[in-house]
């Protein structure tokens, strides 16, 4: 897995990249469903200084 961080004007963009998984794997369908809830919550907390509802109870 790699973090890509790059600057976008007065905000960044990160990128996340996950590879070497065979194809049809359920790994990979998995980890592909986590990651958007993951970094909402993380997008929420950095804008607001606040979790998500029901995060971190």
């Amino acid at each position: 897995m790699t973090f890509d961080i790059e600057p976008l004007g007065r905000m960044v963009k990160l990128t996340v990249v996950h590879d070497g998984f065979d194809p049809g794997s359920t790994l990979l369908e998995g980890v592909g469903e986590g990651w958007p809830h993951i970094l909402s919550g993380l997008k929420t907390l950095l804008e607001t200084g606040e979790p998500l509802p029901g995060e971190g109870d």
